[in-house]
């Protein structure tokens, strides 16, 4: 196995019914099993031929992180074409002079990088219309491709000059997969919350790559806010985290914050010290409530890009995770090294991953080689003959030292290295791992100033409120070496540092804005001076004035304001278009499930429930806001009304069918039956949309279901209505797996009911008229069935039942005969692409139910 193809193909074979991604953008949960995975990569690799791309060709990625953009990836690489991954973040002149150097043909964009993607001028495929899209094409066959052809280029973020792109082959992406497959804790029953960008290698060659290698599954959060975070994490049961050290730290602070509003600090701190003397397995016990929020099975952390606080990997492996650190570069695609299981040794970045061999050049300059080195830097030979040399050694600019056993510590970049007046050495990150364990330092960053003869170590430091920074570099001072000592420091005025991509501190700018300082000042920033202007007092209290991830605003006017932003947030507008007069529908075109995911994230962030039953869809932000103020913690109703789901509750179900509702049929009505071919070769879940025309209509349908659609169905029936009455809504439960539906309002329960149902393979029995017209004529359908059939992607099986002579049980008029004559019509599935309009959706959905 040594290209992209083969590993699809391969793990299709092997792995075929395992779910490979995973992702929950609205109703239901999108899964691509390993075996469908490989058939709509080939199919999407037709799409992208049809489009123009051919072998050789460049194609951009700038995508947010979804199933589909692994599914775009693969397509080009199964049809021997060249990806270039962008960072979502990135500026639209750096993706402008991306394309201009690679010449690329063709950019699969995302809808929350459409602006930026219109503006490179070349033809677009939206990746989350690439499933369908690829639906309706031929599978293409796999390119003939070599280990050594060329998969991707992937580009640094060239702040300081042109970005270099590293050319990346598939020989490198699978050395470097199996290498960390080796080593690292994953296999087929792991499952993976992909929270880095895949446009980086640590999260697409370690979180992709190496888990389609072994089996493992992928779940993708539909978005970054920390409620959608929290839900993935429970909803997917995640055992395994990629992340940045900064991402660990602040997932860390938002538990330490919630202890302490919860009083909970002695207590809390009593099980960590407890749990220093215990087996993993029981600090997990002890910690459960803590990893309950987190889905209860995650075992390992997986850290990289910079530098991780010793303390903090500590605190999590005493609530029973393993953080495991490792070191990596673009360059070596992207693994050099990691710890292991059970040879975990905090503060080191591991041993070698197998493979890979690790030099340390006199300077302290950490060189590596191994079959995943890169290729070199596209078109430029100047830079490639810089960073490989002559023995093929690929010299990374980072500092390090080896230990007797093999274990790699890191001190930083070289350029980054501190070399004082007096010949002495200081590695920033050591002093930056002092200054951060004092919880007033939120961020710091170390550097020489000033630059010349007279350079000093200079802490730059972001402050909690309130902290003083001369007492916090002289608690620092006490622990540092005498070279060490910090001798000025600059108070930073932005609520965080400067930052790459990937969370490190861009120094350049620190230190740019370092000598602005100074000029503007007429004189050099002193020693033992803050950097703090008018503007940058400005900066600060606004700083103070945001909400910190994590914490709930206390005051009626804070939590207004984190409304707002939430409604910015799930509208996908800048925060000051909302306002308190803006209405959710009409001035911020939220649907329903966006008023669902809105009121789901007030429950996450503002800890407050509101029923959507009680929104209505032309309420302005502030009279939102007064709900969530009436609505305070109270709870909410919760659950899935799961028990109609047992495989016991559907055996007696399915046998009081045979048993009663059989005979109710058949003394009632004669009936006909067309259509069932077409229901041929489909494997569910389906949604059934019949008209509602009989009080027997439902008994009718389902007495002509095939069994196996009928042990798998369930059925949308009134709240008000058949659920009014409890008996009447226990027997419908019972058997017909029946669940309450809500027709006017109140949907956000309903979703979660339909939802669960649909994850669970049960197909959906709805009438899209939402009420009964005994006999007919079809009343206008409701706009939400076209809601459910775009949203969950699933086929739509429309049905018409034509009554012939109605039977007295349901016409209820003397003279009416007892048995009556109906005719039962299934029609061909229709499906919905992601980008149909639901009213669209609506009316395809009564006109072909009309037709029948």
């Amino acid at each position: 196995m040594e290209t992209l193809p083969e590993l699809v193909a391969s793990s299709a074979a092997r792995f075929e019914r395992r779910r490979a991604l995973i992702i929950r953008p609205g109703i239901r949960t999108r899964v691509w099993r390993y075996g469908e995975l490989a058939d709509v990569v080939a199919r999407a690799a037709r799409v992208l031929s049809e489009a123009g791309v051919e072998r050789g060709d460049r194609v951009v990625i700038w995508a947010v992180n979804r199933p589909e953009w692994v599914i775009g990836f693969l397509a080009v690489a199964h049809l021997g074409a060249v990806s270039v991954p962008i960072d979502v973040r990135h500026a639209h002149d750096f993706a402008q002079r991306v394309v201009a150097r690679t010449r690329a043909r063709l950019v699969l964009g995302s809808r929350q990088t459409a602006d930026g993607v219109r503006s490179l001028g070349l033809p677009i495929i939206w990746i989350e219309a690439l499933p369908d899209l690829a639906r309706r094409a031929e599978a293409l066959p796999a390119a003939e491709l070599k280990a050594d052809d060329l998969a991707e280029i992937v580009f640094t973020s060239g702040t300081t000059g042109e970005p270099k792109g590293a050319m990346i082959s598939h020989r490198n992406l699978l050395a470097s997969a199996e290498s960390v497959a080796q080593v690292f804790p994953v296999g087929p029953d792991e499952r993976l919350l992909s929270v880095l960008p895949l446009s980086h290698l640590f999260e697409q060659g370690i979180g992709l790559i190496t888990l389609l290698l072994v089996g493992g599954s992928i779940a993708y959060p539909a978005s970054r806010q920390p409620a959608m975070l929290l839900r993935a994490f429970r909803d997917n049961r995640v055992t395994v985290l990629l992340i940045v050290p900064q991402g660990l730290h602040l997932l860390d602070a938002a538990i330490e914050r919630g202890v302490d509003q919860h009083g909970r600090r002695t207590t809390v701190e009593r099980m960590h010290r407890l749990a220093r003397r215990m087996p993993m397995r029981l600090r997990r016990l002890l910690f459960w409530p803590v990893l309950r929020g987190l889905g209860g099975r995650l075992h390992t952390v997986g850290v990289g890009a910079s530098a991780l606080d010793a303390d903090v990997a500590e605190r999590w492996r005493e609530m029973g995770v393993e953080v495991l650190q490792g070191y990596g570069a673009t360059e070596m695609s992207p693994a050099v090294s990691f710890t292991r299981p059970g040879r975990n040794r905090v503060g080191t970045v591991g041993e070698a991953v197998p493979g890979v061999e690790i030099r340390v050049a006199p300077d302290g300059e950490l060189l590596v080689r191994g079959p995943n080195r890169f290729l070199g830097y596209w078109e430029d030979e100047a830079a490639t003959a810089a960073a490989i040399d002559g023995e093929g050694w690929y010299h990374t600019g980072d500092l390090g030292e080896l230990s007797a056993d093999g274990f790699l510590t890191l001190h930083g970049r070289k350029k980054d290295m501190l070399a004082l007046p007096d010949g002495q050495k200081v590695y920033p990150e050591d002093v930056e791992a002092v200054l951060a364990a004092d919880e007033r330092v939120t961020g710091a960053a170390v550097v020489g100033w000033p630059p010349g003869p007279n350079l000093k170590v200079h802490a730059v430091l972001v402050l909690a409120d309130g902290a003083e920074p001369g007492d916090v570099v002289a608690r620092a001072n006490a622990s540092l070496g005498a070279h060490q000592q910090i001798r000025g420091w600059t108070r930073w005025p932005d609520e965080d540092l400067p930052r790459t991509i990937s969370q490190k501190v861009r120094k350049h700018v620190v230190l740019e804005r370092l000598a602005e300082v100074e000029r503007a000042a007429g004189s050099r920033a002193t020693d033992q001076s803050a950097a703090e202007s008018p503007a940058a007092t400005g900066a600060l209290a606004k700083a103070a004035a945001t909400p910190r991830p994590g914490d709930r605003p206390t005051t009626p006017e804070a939590r207004l304001a984190a409304l707002a932003g939430l409604v910015a947030r799930v509208a996908e507008l800048p925060e000051a278009s909302v306002t308190p007069a803006s209405r959710l529908s009409s001035d911020l075109n939220l649907d329903s499930l966006q008023r669902v995911e809105l009121l789901s994230m007030v429950e996450e962030e503002l800890g407050a429930f509101v029923d959507d039953a009680a929104v209505d869809p032309e309420a302005t932000v502030a009279e939102l806001a007064a709900l969530v103020e009436a609505a305070g913690t109270a709870p909410r109703q919760s659950g899935i009304y799961g028990w109609p789901l047992h495989p016991l509750s559907r055996a007696v179900g399915l046998l009081l069918q045979a048993l009663v509702v059989v005979p109710l049929v058949r003394a009632c009505y004669r009936v006909r039956t067309r259509g069932l071919e077409h229901l041929d070769g489909l494997e569910g879940p389906l949604i059934f949309t019949p008209n509602h025309v009989l009080h027997l209509d439902n008994a009718i349908i389902l007495t002509r279901l095939p069994l196996r659609w009928r042990w798998r169905i369930t059925i949308a029936a009134a709240a008000d209505d058949i659920f009014g009455n409890p008996v009447q809504g226990f027997l419908a439960a019972l058997m017909a797996n029946a669940f309450p539906l809500e027709r006017e309002s109140g949907v956000r329960r309903s979703f979660e009911l339909l939802g669960a149902r649909l994850d669970r393979g049960f197909s959906l029995l709805i009438f899209p008229e939402g009420k009964l017209t005994v006999g007919g004529p079809i009343q206008p359908f409701k706009s939400g069935i076209g809601l459910v059939a775009v949203d969950s992607g699933l086929p739509v099986v429309p049905l018409r039942l034509h009554v012939r002579r109605m039977s007295l049980v349901d016409a209820r008029r003397p003279g009416a005969p007892l048995r009556g004559e109906v005719e039962l019509v299934f029609g061909r599935p229709l499906r919905f692409d992601a980008d149909t309009d639901p009213v669209a959706a609506t009316e395809a959905l009564q006109a072909a139910v009309e037709a029948l």
